[in-house]
């Protein structure tokens, strides 16, 4: 068996192949009377040498496989991705929105200040300066990120303690009311919780109009747990305990207070947005994958060049109507045609098919006189079009004078042959021009000149001057159209 670099791929050597090598090696150079049990002294020299080698297999197949997308891992898959422009996604930090930062009037909050969930939790540090400018002490606002990078948890109400202690700035939640003094509360109540705990009743007897202040004095006095403030009119309650949580549940005094009902707890009343470890082999590989197809994917020339690359394909031309109408050529508006030589068969059309589709632009029909069905990933079938240009087959006779003793013997054939190889190279929609095809003789050896040289698509050919052919048309040639003779 072959092994190393084959035909076919790599192919390692087995720690069992190696060892048996090792013996056959040393039964012929040293002794065929050797004993190479495992349990012998040269048994066990064997098995020691046998792995150290196996070790280079491992490291030369790590080497092959390195050379491919498919198979290659690591820095490996990152440089060898790189030659597409394709790099790993490195690993994000989860970012939260501190929505109930609880600030004294002037306070400012640097950026850079770290907050945590518990005192031992994932820790998360805010992005910007927030200063309170308010006048009186609030709730504001400010964007921070984990620490680390990967999903970091930071459910809602969980990140509650300060870890950069600022004066003014509290880890005691507090909420302040929506609406301003004087209210009508008589024979009223309101229902607070604090910190999760059983539900408080504050009722709110004769004292009609009620002054923010006075709210705030029946609140703190008819509950635990609670502080209260006067702000600019509107209460504003808390809780006495650092990282505890406040909730106006309800009650019928809300309406004129309004208080927000939602529980209030710790800086972040939403879920962190999870942030990504750095991007695993698999995920990069399929997302390589995708970029290529993205890349340059929808324009004419990734669509020809998509063609083109199929084995069943020659050459192929993409022509697009960005107008909403038809247009000369009966293309409809806003489409292309794709129109490939080389396919003759329906599984090749197939096959052609199948590539418009994955590179055309999501709306845009692929127009064409060949019509295939392609179903999609969703399983949902498309009519996908293409054509293959109209051949027309042109016809050649020339007369040359040759040096007969610089000419071959099979001058004339060779003519025919560069003329031919030469029409070859036309693509589609490419007129033919006479003056191009009466200098071909002249590169074979002893060709001093074309006395006679006709050019047509008629058979046999009268013209001299050019063929002009349609975007939809291929000139094609055959030795057996050309007819090549010597000067009289």
């Amino acid at each position: 068996m072959t092994y190393g670099l084959t035909d076919t791929g790599f192919v390692k050597k087995t720690l069992e192949v190696i060892k048996q090598e090792l013996k056959e090696e040393q039964l012929d150079a040293i002794s065929a009377e050797l004993n190479l049990l495992e349990t012998s002294l040269f048994g066990q020299i064997n098995g020691i040498v046998g792995d150290k080698l196996r070790e280079l297999w491992d490291l030369a197949l790590a080497v092959y496989r390195a050379g491919f997308p498919d198979s290659a891992s690591g820095e490996a898959l990152d440089q060898i991705a790189s030659i597409t422009g394709a790099t790993r996604l490195d690993a994000t930090p989860s970012t939260v929105t501190l929505d109930q930062l609880f600030l004294e009037d002037t306070v400012t909050v640097p950026a850079g200040s770290v907050v945590s969930v518990g005192s031992t939790g994932a820790r998360f540090v805010t992005l910007e300066d927030v200063t309170n400018s308010t006048g009186y002490n609030a709730t504001l606002s400010v964007d921070a990120e984990s620490e680390d990078t990967g999903p970091i948890a930071g459910y809602a109400g969980t990140i509650d303690t300060i870890q950069t202690a600022v004066s003014g700035w509290s880890d005691k939640p507090a909420v302040t009311a929506a609406n301003s003094e004087t209210y009508t509360l008589d024979d009223l109540y309101l229902e607070v919780q604090v910190d999760e705990g059983e539900i408080q009743n504050v009722n709110f007897n004769a004292g009609n109009p009620w002054s923010s202040e006075d709210v705030k004095a029946a609140i703190v006095g008819q509950t635990t747990g609670i502080e209260g403030w006067d702000i600019n009119g509107k209460p504003r309650i808390g809780t006495t305990t650092s990282g505890g949580s406040i909730k106006v549940v309800g009650g019928t005094a809300n309406a004129q207070i309004g208080f927000p009902t939602a529980l209030i707890k710790g800086f972040n009343s939403e879920d962190a947005t999870p942030g990504t470890n750095i991007e695993e082999d698999p995920a990069f590989r399929t997302r390589r994958e995708q970029l290529l197809r993205v890349v340059g994917a929808g324009t004419v020339e990734a669509i020809r060049a998509a063609v083109v690359a199929l084995d069943v394909v020659e050459q192929a031309v993409v022509f697009e109507n960005v107008t909403l109408v038809t247009d000369g050529d009966g293309l409809p508006g806003k489409s292309f045609e794709v129109i490939a030589q080389g396919p003759s068969q329906d599984d090749e059309y197939q096959e052609v098919c199948e590539k418009i589709w994955e590179v055309k632009p999501a709306g845009i029909e692929a127009h064409g006189d060949i019509s295939k069905t392609v179903t999609d990933s969703q399983d949902i079938e498309h009519t996908i079009k293409m054509s293959v240009p109209t051949p027309v087959p042109i016809y050649i006779e020339c007369e040359i004078d040759v040096d007969s003793d610089l000419f071959p013997a099979d001058g004339l054939s060779q003519v025919e042959t560069a003329l031919k190889a030469y029409g070859d190279t036309l693509e589609v929609g490419e007129s033919v021009y006479a003056i191009q095809f009466k200098c071909v003789p002249l590169n074979v050896a002893g060709v001093l000149d074309v006395t006679v040289f006709k050019i047509d698509d008629v058979d046999p050919p009268v013209g001299t001057g050019n063929i002009v052919l349609t975007k939809r048309e291929l000139a094609t040639f055959d030795v057996d159209d050309i007819d090549v003779s010597l000067k009289v």
